[in-house]
């Protein structure tokens, strides 16, 4: 090769010509014609051809995301609000544009709460008769589950990682931490539950009334599962328990529909809402000052990075497309 990383692309027929800008445009020019009032080959630009896209074409399929650990509130930078995803799911649910809903999940989990309050508004959203298809990034697990189980349908991929159907809580107390420096607490109290103070160890009652919670919670989980998989509680159990499965290993468990792609997840929302040509809506949010700053000073560091790395910035991918894209199935 002798360092011509090009020539040998070339010669190991990874691409077809080595060529410069001119000698492509060149090329263009012979296939497609000059133009001379654009003073270029004859060309459209993907902006141009975007907007003359109806908005209207054959019905709109809203795409909504949840990136990010679910948190309780307003969505923040990197994390999936609670609040702020179950207004948008309620927003394409009222929209009658609005033909059918795609999930695009990718998370870990988090708060049972904002999860309910996810799961609760796409539920609403299937109720209503518009299909839900939720496609699973590269994870969807413990929350990240909860809110695909009003889901018509689920596809994920075979990497995905999925599952993790458990309820865990954990309350910190330094009251030990405390000990070693002589620092000591005390107080009166009517009731043990009026004690909580991560000062304190917890007193068995309020151990009891957390530990009755987390076993009620993982038992909504399975039942939640179980209902939208049409199994058993007794058989969503064994393969719960807080186990994570590949896309692979869920699709033989019956925890998704097919393994695929967001393009297979987009074309079974279209099929169940019965579209022969659609336009999708992307449901972001408008980027926040900080999210500006912060994509701007990664934007910076990526360009110096080799390999043109091009992974997004928080608030890189969280405007709403206002042409969206169309398709004919």
């Amino acid at each position: 090769m002798g360092g011509d990383t090009a020539k040998y692309a070339l010669d190991h027929k990874l691409v077809d010509a080595l060529a410069s800008s001119a000698d492509v445009e060149k090329a263009l020019t012979k296939q497609f014609g000059w133009s001379k009032t654009e003073n270029n080959y004859r060309a459209i630009s993907y902006y141009d051809y975007s907007l003359k896209t109806p908005a209207d074409n054959g019905g709109t399929i809203a795409v909504i995301f949840a990136n990010g650990a679910i948190m309780d509130g307003e969505e923040t930078p990197g994390n999936v609000g609670g609040d702020t995803t179950a207004s948008q799911i309620r927003d394409a649910r009222l929209d009658p544009k609005v033909k059918a809903i795609v999930l695009r999940v990718n998370s870990p989990g988090g708060s049972v709460n904002a999860s309910e309050v996810i799961r609760a508004e796409l539920a609403a959203v299937k109720a209503a008769g518009k299909p839900v298809v939720v496609s699973m990034g590269g994870m969807a697990a413990s929350g990240g589950y909860w809110i695909s189980t009003p889901a018509n349908y689920i596809v994920a991929s075979p990497s995905t990682l999925t599952g993790s159907i458990g309820i865990f809580g954990v309350i910190n107390t330094v009251e030990n931490s405390l000990s070693s420096i002589g620092v000591h607490s005390d107080g009166v109290s009517t009731s043990p539950l009026a004690e909580i103070s991560m000062t304190k160890a917890l007193s068995p009652e309020v151990q009891q009334m957390m530990q009755l919670s987390i076993e009620y919670g993982y038992k909504r989980f399975i039942t939640l599962v179980a209902e939208a998989r049409k199994r058993t509680p007794e058989q969503i159990d064994k393969i719960a328990q807080g186990h994570v499965w590949t896309g692979q290993d869920a699709k033989a468990n019956g925890l998704v529909d097919k393994l695929g792609d967001f393009d297979d997840a987009v074309a079974k929302a279209a099929a169940l809402a019965k579209l022969k040509q659609w336009h999708l809506d992307y449901y972001q949010n408008e980027p926040t000052v900080l999210d500006m700053i912060m994509d701007s000073m990664t934007g910076s560091v990526r360009a110096m990075l080799p390999g043109g790395y091009s992974g997004d910035a928080p608030g890189a991918a969280r405007f709403r497309r206002q042409h969206g894209e169309s398709r004919r199935g």
